[in-house]
């Protein structure tokens, strides 16, 4: 019988936690999936937590991605043999319910292409909050695209001949770290998504995340917004007062979230990009006044 999953996991260096993936997957309630690991070369004891699990489901693939975590993952749809890819990355772990959930969710939702659960959001092993993905409004590709990103790439499955009739995941340099959101925004113009609003999973933040370099983030996060900006005015040429609404978010939202990290050497600088672009957006003059208080204070 042909798997109704392929699990995805794309890996480096990351032999602890993979393990703790891998027994998160094998523990589910519904058992008819495949596991591919994309190993990207790891030097660290990778190789004996593989040779660990002794089942016939668990496929391993070599890669060197340099870098480019795209290229793992799409290199696992490309040998996918399952109807549904379901993504987890090495260190987030799932629920034992969650497979079972989201099959019988696509069972009920034939015309969807992308099916996201909620996570617990765990830092250093701590739970600190729930993690509400979506809502399914009516034009997903301008939420994603206007307000920002919904989706989790770990909470995420798609459907196989959808990932592979839209090319999977985008390997340009300038979108690492962002390449989901930019592939969630590609695959809302294909299709419908649906959100089960409930915690299938845990989403983990530690020093070693790839994301946790947040100039190469917030960067990305910029680089997909912009070329999608693009793509959307070479459509409708007349709507750059809304692109301009969209820049000016992008630009707060990334002072807020240089804010958060307590990082406030840049926050003053996107706040006046942004308000360059939407002098009306409230959430602006609070990250600027954020950034001069802090920026004062530490002087």
């Amino acid at each position: 019988m042909s798997p109704f999953f392929t699990v995805v996991i794309p890996t480096y260096n990351c032999a602890d936690y993979l393990k703790r993936a891998l027994n998160s997957v094998f523990s589910q309630t519904y058992q008819n999936f495949e596991i591919i690991v994309v190993d990207n070369s790891s030097t660290d004891h990778t190789k004996d937590v593989l040779r660990s699990f002794n089942d016939g489901r668990l496929m391993v693939i070599k890669v060197n991605n340099n870098g480019i975590i795209a290229y793992s993952r799409n290199k696992g749809i490309e040998n996918a043999k399952g109807d549904w890819i379901a993504f987890l990355d090495s260190d987030d772990i799932w629920k034992p319910k969650k497979l079972e959930k989201v099959k019988k969710s696509a069972n009920q939702n034939t015309e969807v292409v992308l099916i996201c659960h909620d996570e617990h959001y765990v830092e250093n092993s701590k739970i600190k909050k729930r993690l509400r993905y979506g809502p399914a409004v009516k034009n997903l590709y301008q939420k994603l695209l206007f307000k920002g990103n919904c989706v989790s790439t770990s909470a995420t499955c798609i459907r196989k001949n959808i990932a592979i009739e839209t090319g999977g995941f985008s390997e340009r340099k300038e979108f690492k770290t962002a390449e989901d959101y930019e592939y969630w925004i590609r695959l809302a113009q294909v299709g419908q998504f649906y959100f089960i609003k409930e915690i299938l999973g845990e989403f983990h933040i530690h020093d070693k995340n790839s994301s946790s370099d947040i100039h190469i983030h917030t960067s990305a996060g910029i680089a997909v917004k912009e070329y999608h900006f693009s793509l959307w005015l070479s459509k409708f040429p007349n709507m750059n007062k809304k692109v301009n609404y969209g820049r000016g978010k992008m630009y707060a939202d990334t002072g807020a979230t240089y804010i958060r990290s307590n990082q406030f050497t840049y926050v003053r600088e996107y706040a006046i990009k942004a308000i360059k672009f939407n002098p009306w957006y409230w959430k602006v003059w609070i990250v600027l006044l954020i950034g001069f208080l802090r920026i004062k204070i530490n002087q």
